[in-house]
């Protein structure tokens, strides 16, 4: 007799019960950092490579690890990924030195990695297709509570016994999560099926993109030196090449290249990344503004988010829904989603001084921010996801992921490689604790001295501002040139009641059709 599925809210809740897991990891961690380098009497520039080193891991990997749970099935690969991320947890919940630490929170990013891809698939898998979109708002609006809960989370625990339960919390956290991936997530690999793991395509796909992230990461510290450009620059492009020179010749790619004809997928991924660099890149120049220019406390800081991830939250499975429906409208709601947060950029721009307040200088971008996000990110998600056959899924996701990534490594260079110009331009250099406090968005001295120092560090973030609203608009015009293109050859941004382009044969071969 079969067994009947399980329900597919059960599925969706025991998906999203990771997700979030994931998402409050991602950023409890921030709120500990002082903590952990006080208590390893270690500087915050190597105690941030807990950050760096798990963050480099779910940049390198979902999009390999992805196409394997399609070919493994998601359920499998997801719990191995589980299992990995709890054990690295209680680890680094363990660890005795710093060095250790920073290794098993890489080994923790790969276990997230590997998870990340898989909780998008599970879920779309779950759910017929004209249900799509209400199952990506709720993933979504999952992932905006996690961005809530995590800072407030990592508060509370640090401000308890120690550091070290920020890590602790996840062991009952990863074994609940198990036990409800086991019972109701169905797994839905096709029997018979066995196809062979691309495993040469896979080491040169993750070394180059670890190579390309590696780099933007020096470049956001020390700029776009001849070492940071000629080390990785040109070690990321030989594997990058090799990998595609790879991908054409052996019989089951990793990543069959027809995918990047897919005009719908490639148009989503760029979407992505740029989205990313504009927002997620500026978040840490957002965060030390608030903190160390205004003197905002870290709960205040976090709380002066709070109106666009708490908009995130509500509206985000809404905007699921209208990206169902919006159908060949598709890719205009992405286009004004990006328009707008370009403008809450614009408005930093134009309504930021010297005697701006949180009410009248920050907080009506925020709000943008909070309506922009989950239009964004629904449409660009369903684009992407729609863009390719079930059993594509996860090798869709971990390409969303990886666009995402990169795309926020990307930002955080350029911006903080602009921000630095801007300073060290306005600040002479002679004045070198100025200079010093004014990369860190510190204020320093008194009178006149101190007046354009604080001049000088919110001309640079409405400097910032100015590049992020540039990255939004020409986001916003890359997509509506891709659209014009796209309807000229009748290609329609793939809907409930359309087949995507891209087939699958049976031996596992992407088809362009």
């Amino acid at each position: 007799m079969k067994q009947r599925p399980p329900s597919k809210w059960l599925t969706l809740f025991a998906a999203c019960f990771g997700l979030l897991m994931l998402y409050i990891d991602l950023f409890i961690v921030n709120v500990a950092l002082p903590t952990i380098g006080q208590d390893f009497h270690t500087p915050l520039s190597t105690v941030s490579w807990t950050i760096s080193g798990y963050v480099l891991m779910i940049g390198v990997l979902p999009m390999g690890i992805g196409r394997i749970g399609d070919l493994w099935g998601q359920k499998a690969v997801y719990l191995a990924g589980l299992a990995i991320f709890s054990g690295a947890s209680l680890a680094c919940g363990l660890a005795s030195t710093i060095g250790a630490l920073i290794a098993f929170r890489v080994i923790q990013g790969i276990g997230a990695a590997i998870m990340t891809p898989g909780t998008l698939s599970i879920i779309i898998r779950a759910f017929p297709p004209h249900e799509h979109g209400l199952a990506i708002g709720i993933y979504g609006g999952i992932s905006g509570l996690g961005l809530i809960a995590g800072p407030v989370l990592g508060g509370l625990l640090v401000q308890g016994e120690s550091w070290r339960w920020i890590f602790f919390v996840n062991i009952p956290l990863g074994i609940l999560a198990l036990m409800l991936t086991v019972l109701f997530v169905p797994e839905e690999r096709e029997v018979g099926e066995r196809i062979p793991v691309d495993w040469l395509g896979l080491l040169l796909l993750s070394s180059g993109l670890l190579f390309l992230l590696f780099g933007l990461t020096q470049a956001a510290d020390e700029g776009w030196t001849i070492r940071v450009v000629i080390g990785s620059g040109l070690l990321e492009v030989v594997l990058l090449v090799l990998f595609v020179v790879t991908e054409r010749r052996v019989r089951w790619p990793l990543i069959d290249l027809a995918l990047f004809r897919n005009v719908p997928f490639v148009m989503g991924c760029l979407s992505f990344f740029f989205f990313s660099a504009a927002l997620f890149g500026s978040q840490p120049y957002w965060s030390l503004f608030l903190q160390n220019t205004w003197r905002f406390s870290p709960l205040q800081g976090g709380l002066a988010f709070l109106p666009a991830t708490g908009l995130i939250v509500v509206l985000t499975p809404l905007a699921g829904i209208l990206a169902q429906r919006a159908k060949a409208w598709l890719d205009v709601f992405l286009i004004l989603a990006l328009l707008l947060n370009g403008l809450s950029f614009l408005f930093v721009m134009v309504a930021l001084s010297l005697q701006s307040t949180y009410v009248n200088g920050l907080l009506p971008a925020f709000l943008m921010r909070g309506l922009a996000i989950p239009v964004f990110s629904s449409c660009a998600t369903l684009t992407v996801m729609s863009a390719v056959p079930k059993k594509l899924s996860g090798l869709a996701s971990g390409t969303i992921g990886m666009a995402r990534n990169i795309g926020t490594a990307f930002g955080v260079a350029v911006l903080s490689q602009v921000y630095l110009f801007h300073v060290n331009a306005t600040i002479p250099a002679s004045l070198v604790a100025s200079r010093t406090a004014a990369a860190q968005f510190r204020v320093l001295g008194q009178g006149a001295s101190r007046l354009v120092l604080e001049s000088s560090i919110v001309q640079g973030f409405k400097l910032i501002a100015l590049v992020c609203l540039l990255l939004c608009c020409g986001a916003a015009i890359l997509v509506f040139l891709v659209r014009a293109q796209a309807r000229k050859k009748g290609i329609t941004t793939p809907t409930q009641e359309q087949e995507p382009r891209l087939s699958v044969s049976s031996e596992g071969e992407i088809i362009w059709d």
